[in-house]
């Protein structure tokens, strides 16, 4: 940034040069014009020559009024200059030392920890540096460009003023002038495009260095992780040989220089200079997040807090828990999650020991308080003598472990991971927490054997085996490998049992309350059940609980390889295991082809049932649409999203243009010989759907059974009789046969009902009886009126018919409520129903006769009961 005020200071003269040139050009016309025969007259030409001549005067004063200004100014850019290829030379020596590290076999971590920090605090300062010079160069090259033009436009104007105008003294005074200028900016030009060579001869070498510092960096982070994976399995032979006197005296010497170094300004110095190479941009900006996260804490807090008093009830427990968490540890939650990010993006640290050591420190303290919060919170509720025991020893444990980890990462930072001293720290600590362990299950069969004694009602021996097996597993397995000289795999495993069981915990957590959430989707679907029958109250809620579940899985699956393995291990060997393949022919099938195959799935298959809900309750419901033809919308768009995400998922898979002609090809056989029946009720469905002979909702008679049409699928039909018999019929029954559709367009329907009276009655009255039932049965429909016709003189009866209209679902219990009505009114009135009835006429006879004929006159179609016939005496 000085060196572009410079750059800016030494163009300002060439600036005002070009504002004078501009006005200049303006008033050379005048002149150019005068020899030309126009109106203009002495006085005027005069005039204008006086202001040229102003012009440039203030143009030369001003070009000379700062004459060391560009010597000042190239003295500056030598300096600079200088400056820049000490640095250089710096970045060039430390490549050395970092090529000679990478040279030396059994390099400490350390040691290369430090060599690639230092490195990416260079590559840092040169790439601002080289943006900064870069930006400079752009605008010496843009003024250097601009000064041409001008020097160009004077030239043309002295040119065309030698030429044109007639000779003069003021005219030759001018001229002289106008070369002075000419003369300056010329000078300025060379000196400019000297400058110009040496910047892009140095920023050439800037740029060759940083292609050098960033091959360090690649060797150094690739040597960082080879001899990461030599130490973890690198065995000391007499790892007791550490235990000298004369080692630790002289490591507590070096403890006590190294706790001095941090009390004199020589060491802040150096931090100071590292934050001024690194830009010092980033670090503030972290800082300046973590300072507002600490300010805004006790806001966050009450406001989580009021979150969690209204989350009431054993519903919400675990939700709560995990806000309870967060509440109490938000200050050290933004610090790890700051730390992580920093060291996420690769960012250099002014000092990378320090850093390190905040870092563990951070992850120390927030697992401390996550288990004290957990275990108070989880065991707290319960006051059993066990409960008791359990949260007060673990509560002591914690702090306890606080304090003697935070001491020996202090000891780390000073000395090292393989330092004798560290490495004594920590194998007492190793022994310590084993008979911590101990002590602790021992004291545990105590406390439960009095429990039972006192009648409570401890846990079961099956629950608590697997927990101590475990404990006695980590601790004596760390002490083990810590004896047998495995320090650094002792180290890894210790901290990745811990980190494990800190993964486990908000594992739990988080699975016990997605239960929580899926359960209270079960106990709103048990009030408001949903169409579908799914058991949740909404597609939405059932997706979202089903993706909550499936996240749950891949960050649990994923946290147990970070936990387990470095950041760029997991990233190489997940990214490795989802580009497997297999060639089958032409077709290439990938393990995340087949995974994002099964997302498409599950997306789909979620889309389908949200697209329905919302076309149902949303889109349609406004709408004056028919049942029938709402239902034939949703499925037709359900259909077309699943072949959407079929296709889909066939191109995630590799299924190209050519593989589906092969499918579709032997589909087409396929359908030719086996799949008839299955594609032609396929395609009858597809009709049904466009065509709409039937709807869902209709009543149709179909085969002799009346039924109700409840769901049109891809092969076959659900309808369901008036019998509550669910009958599955295929698609193309209904496109093949006929079909009645008692419903089709208009659910009205005609009904009618016959009575028979007795020959006397007044029809009047009956006609006027018949219209007084039909319109006090609220099924039957007042439009189309009823009406009654007398149908004909019957045997046995007059026989009257009354009509009228009822709704599709009123068809059976319409008539009977009718002539439930009917007898009742007819008795009222005395109207006789009649029945059929037989005269029987007797003749005498003579005894010779075997028989003697008689008539009988029927009355109606049902035959009377036989009479006995007794022959007639003489």
């Amino acid at each position: 940034m000085v060196f572009s005020r410079r750059m800016i200071r030494t163009f300002r003269c060439t600036a005002v040069f070009l504002s004078l040139v501009a006005l200049m050009g303006m008033l050379f016309c005048p002149m150019v014009s005068a020899a030309e025969p126009t109106e203009t007259t002495p006085t005027d030409n005069s005039a204008s020559q006086e202001a040229v001549r102003a012009l440039l005067e203030s143009a030369l004063a001003a070009e000379r009024s700062d004459p060391n200004g560009l010597e000042q100014t190239l003295n500056r850019w030598d300096r600079l200059k200088a400056t820049i290829k000490d640095e250089l030379e710096a970045y060039r020596i430390q490549n050395i030392a970092h090529s000679n590290l990478l040279l030396v076999l059994q390099a400490r971590i350390e040691d290369l920890e430090n060599a690639l920090n230092s490195n990416r605090l260079a590559i840092k300062n040169l790439s601002e540096r080289m943006a900064e010079f870069e930006k400079i160069g752009a605008i010496a090259s843009e003024r250097t460009t601009q000064l041409a033009d001008r020097i160009s436009i004077a030239e043309k104007q002295l040119a065309e003023l030698l030429q044109k105008a007639p000779a003069s003294a003021e005219k030759t005074e001018l001229r002289g002038k106008l070369n002075n200028l000419l003369g300056l900016l010329r000078e300025k030009e060379k000196q400019g495009e000297v400058f110009l060579k040496a910047h892009t001869l140095l920023f050439d070498q800037m740029k060759g260095r940083m292609a050098d510092l960033i091959e360090i960096r690649n060797q150094l982070e690739e040597r960082l992780q080879t001899q990461f994976k030599s130490d973890l399995y690198e065995r000391t032979l007499q790892p007791f040989a550490r235990l000298r006197v004369q080692h630790l005296r002289t490591e507590l010497a070096v403890l006590r220089d190294q706790s001095g170094h941090l009390l004199k300004a020589d060491f802040w110095r150096r931090q100071w200079s590292n934050l001024r190479r690194s830009g010092g941009g980033t670090q503030t900006a972290f800082l300046v997040l973590f300072l507002s996260a600490v300010l805004f804490r006790k806001k966050v807090r009450r406001y989580l807090q009021s979150v969690e008093q209204k989350l009431e009830g054993p519903g919400w427990r675990m939700r709560r828990l995990a806000l309870r968490l967060l509440r109490r540890s938000f200050v050290i939650v933004c610090a790890a999650v700051l730390f992580g990010l920093y060291d996420l993006l690769k960012l250099p640290h002014v000092n990378f020991s320090l850093g390190r050591f905040l870092n563990q420190m951070v992850f120390t303290l927030l697992f401390v308080r996550w288990g004290i919060d957990f275990f108070q919170d989880r065991i707290g509720d319960f006051d059993s003598q066990v409960s008791i025991y359990v949260r007060g020893r673990m509560l002591r444990f914690f702090q306890l472990l606080r304090g003697l980890v935070l001491f020996l990462l202090f000891l780390v930072g000073l000395f090292g991971r393989s330092s004798d001293l560290t490495w004594t720290v920590r194998l007492g600590l190793e022994i310590a927490l084993l008979i911590w362990m101990i002590s602790f299950w021992h004291r545990l069969q105590m406390v439960i054997a009095q429990a039972v004694r006192k009648g409570e009602k401890p846990p079961t021996n099956s629950r608590l085996a697997p927990i101590r097996s475990w404990t006695y597993f980590v601790a004596g397995g760390t002490l083990l490998l810590e004896l047998i000289g495995y320090d650094a795999l002792a180290v890894h495993f210790m901290v990745g049992w811990a980190k494990t069981a800190l993964l486990a915990m908000w594992a739990n957590i988080g699975w016990l309350s997605i239960g929580e959430w899926a359960a209270f989707q079960k106990a709103g679907a048990g009030t408001e059940p949903s169409p579908a029958g799914s058991g949740v109250s909404a597609p939405i809620g059932w997706f979202m609980v089903q993706m909550t579940r499936l996240a749950w899985f891949l960050a649990l699956l994923a946290g147990g390889i970070l936990v387990w393995s470095d950041t760029d291990v997991m990233s190489a060997g997940i990214k490795q295991i989802f580009n497997l393949s297999v060639s089958v022919g032409s077709l290439v099938v990938s393990v995340k082809g087949v995974l994002l195959a099964l997302i498409i799935f599950c997306l789909t298959h979620a889309s389908a049932r949200i697209g329905k809900r919302v076309l149902n309750e949303k889109v349609l419901d406004a709408r004056n649409f028919e049942h029938g033809l709402k239902e034939s919308i949703v499925t037709i768009t359900s259909y077309v999203i699943w072949g959407l995400g079929v296709l889909l998922a066939l191109g995630v898979l590799g299924v190209n243009t050519t593989s589906m002609a092969v499918v579709f090809g032997a589909l087409s056989i396929g359908i030719g010989f086996g799949l008839q029946n299955i594609f032609n009720n396929f395609i009858s469905g597809l009709i049904l759907l466009f065509e709409r002979p039937i709807q869902v909702g209709d009543y149709v008679e179909i085969n002799g059974m009346w039924a109700e049409v409840r769901k049109i699928n891809v092969r076959s039909t659900i309808v369901q009789t008036f019998d509550n018999a669910t009958v599955i019929i295929p698609n193309s029954d209904f496109i093949s046969q006929q079909v009645t559709n008692w419903s089709f367009k208009d659910p009205r329907m005609r009904r009618h009902v016959d009575v028979g009276v007795a020959y006397g009655s007044d029809i009047h009255l009956v006609r006027s009886t018949l219209l007084e039932i039909a319109d006090g049965i609220p099924q039957i429909l007042k439009y189309p009126r009823p009406d009654v016709l007398f149908m004909d003189h019957g045997d046995s009866a007059l026989i009257f018919r009354l009509r009228f209209w009822v709704h599709v679902d009123n068809y059976y219990n319409s008539s009977t409520d009718v002539r439930f009505e009917l007898d009742s009114r007819f008795r009222e009135l005395g109207i006789e129903i009649a029945y059929p009835q037989r005269d029987i006429h007797i003749r005498s006879v003579h005894e010779d006769h075997s028989s003697t004929p008689t008539r009988t006159d029927e009355k109606n179609d049902r035959p009377e009961a036989e009479t006995p016939f007794h022959p007639a005496k003489p």
